[in-house]
């Protein structure tokens, strides 16, 4: 008796396991075709489609690749699949986007960055014709896909004015918060960006292979200032202001800033001369933007790990040609 009552249990648990499993695949074909048939009842046409990932740095690579990529294949409009994060920080003159939360974007061909942080080819090979929609996807961390479009880009990240006019304020006050130690507005300011944190802290990172700038790089870069500017105000913003005031507090024309937003950071260290960065793509963005003498550490990733990978050989497709290298 236990026997038979097990077996017709058996039985029945068959039956719905096979009849729960062909709705399932009754649904997933439905949903498949509704799928299909949005896609061909709602076309994006001539358009490229990007999803932003990472934070304000990331960003704006994906930004100025997307507008450099659209200028040269000829596509009047950029579709963001996800929230536009720079709106309310920069202009964004000439980027002609709009958000599109249908979803329309997954209908069409998507072309992944072999490198996050080198050049990759395969975009200037790409034949588009003149209706041709596509997604892309990566993080373009390159000079080179902005090479010709100086300009338009620098444009495209001119800072919303209330945060231009607040770094403009911002930077007369330390100016003159220096004027005792003979600090003048013809003093060479040099924009310092410390990029430690989560570099340091977060395993994910460090077994990645992400490097930080050690204690000898930032003497080695402030040196390099020094023997250039003998008038020279060094100005520091970062995520380890301890560890920046532990090195850099022997130099007695140096300003710690506290208390910005990230974006208030970059819009004040732009607004100086030169710029000593350490690693990162903040610290990018702030010695491409300020277009002055920008001084990086060149160990940015450890040998041999995941991180150098993304550099595909080196750090020539990352880092432009005329910054200069240090360790």
């Amino acid at each position: 008796m236990k026997m038979q009552h097990y077996n017709r249990i058996k039985s029945y648990f068959q039956r719905k396991g096979r009849q729960l499993i062909k709705a399932v695949a009754i649904s997933l074909t439905i949903c498949l075709f509704l799928w299909k048939l949005n896609c061909l009842l709602f076309k994006l046409e001539n358009v490229i489609c990007i999803s932003i990932t990472g934070r304000l740095a990331n960003a704006m690579f994906q930004e100025a690749f997307v507008f450099t990529f659209a200028k040269n294949k000829g596509k009047p409009m950029v579709i963001f699949s996800s929230e536009n994060p720079l709106t309310d920080i920069f202009t964004l003159e000439g980027l002609n986007w709009k958000y599109d939360s249908t979803h329309l974007c997954r209908c069409y061909p998507k072309y992944f960055d072999r490198w996050d942080c080198a050049f990759d080819d395969q975009y200037e090979k790409l034949q588009l014709s003149s209706k041709d929609t596509v997604q892309v996807f990566g993080y373009f961390q390159s000079w080179k896909y902005l090479k010709g479009y100086e300009r338009d880009i620098k444009k495209l990240f001119t800072f919303q004015p209330s945060i231009r006019q607040r770094a403009d304020k911002q930077l007369q006050d330390i100016i003159k918060s220096f004027q005792d130690k003979g600090v003048t507005k013809k003093t060479v300011l040099v924009g310092v960006h410390i990029r430690r944190g989560d570099y340091v802290t977060e395993k994910t990172f460090v077994n990645f292979g992400y490097n930080v700038a050690p204690e000898t790089y930032i003497h080695n870069a402030v040196k390099y200032f020094q023997d250039r500017y003998p008038d020279v105000l060094f100005i520091v913003c970062g995520n380890d202001l301890p560890w920046a005031r532990e090195v850099m507090q022997k130099y007695e024309r140096t300003y710690f800033v506290e208390g910005n937003s990230p974006s208030q950071d970059m819009a004040l260290l732009t607004g100086t001369h030169h710029t000593l960065m350490t690693v990162g793509t903040f610290g990018w963005w702030i010695g491409w933007l300020t277009n002055g003498t920008t001084v990086y550490y060149k160990h940015t990733y450890r040998e041999g790990t995941d991180f150098m990978m993304e550099f595909h050989g080196g750090t020539t497709d990352h880092f432009p040609p005329h910054w200069v290298g240090l360790d």
